[in-house]
């Protein structure tokens, strides 16, 4: 309570409460990319991050010497994902949860720190434990947000594409409607890092492994490494 009191006064003065000892990540979400990855990073002119969560690779970008705009759409994590990001003066957020569309929708927040919260409930599969029995994830809530298309979020925020041409996604089944929300935005992307899923982990209308491809295929952009597992990153980049 005491701590509450204290990060309340602090923030009303335009302060933040950051544990001092707390350690910085020096690695990716889901583990050290692969060197296409990077080369993309080093050659890109700055980072779009959609489905920031904590902003768990912000001193990596850091270490690159790299700009980077993060997305979260969650309102209880995006306020720790803006203390994570104090102390990198090129990096920016705002709170936005992205979609095809801009309408209010539900969206469900898991368990395991809300990382596999999503505007798309789990399949049975997962809820049976068919896939992801290791994890044990599970939907604790419901809460109504605005979904907004990034075509919108940028234009809004004044934010010019072109200075962020590499784009890491991982939206938890929701990847393919965020790119049809930014069909504006995309032609200034060069290259993508996008989660994936070959099996049903979330409910029908999720994003499934074949129409992503085919939908980047259709924007020019050529798959550079193929999935070598069911959910997993690949890599995507725009035909010259």
């Amino acid at each position: 309570m005491i701590k509450f009191s204290i990060k309340k006064i602090l923030n009303y003065f335009g302060w933040s409460l950051i544990k001092i000892n707390r350690k910085k990540p020096l690695s990716f979400t889901h583990g050290k990319p692969d060197i296409n990855h990077i080369k993309k990073i080093i050659n890109s002119s700055g980072i779009l991050h959609l489905g920031a969560h904590r902003g768990t690779e912000a001193e990596v970008y850091n270490w690159f010497n790299k700009k980077v705009f993060w997305i979260e759409g969650y309102p209880e994590i995006y306020k720790h994902l803006k203390e994570n990001l104090n102390n990198y003066y090129k990096q920016d957020s705002i709170l936005a949860l992205l979609g095809d569309k801009n309408e209010k929708v539900n969206f469900y927040v898991s368990n395991k720190d809300s990382s596999c919260s999503s505007i798309f409930d789990f399949s049975d599969e997962v809820k049976n434990k068919e896939l992801w029995p290791e994890l044990d994830v599970k939907m604790l809530k419901t809460i109504p947000l605005e979904m907004k298309k990034l075509d919108s979020v940028l234009l809004e925020n004044h934010i010019n594409p072109k200075d962020y041409n590499h784009w890491i996604i991982d939206l938890q089944g929701a990847e393919l409607q965020a790119l049809m929300g930014a069909k504006n935005s995309v032609k200034d992307c060069k290259s993508i890092y996008i989660e994936i899923s070959k099996k049903q982990y979330y409910e029908d209308g999720s994003t499934k492994w074949n129409d992503l491809k085919n939908y980047l295929d259709s924007l020019g952009f050529n798959l550079v490494n193929a999935p070598t597992e069911d959910h997993c990153e690949v890599l995507f980049e725009k035909s010259e």
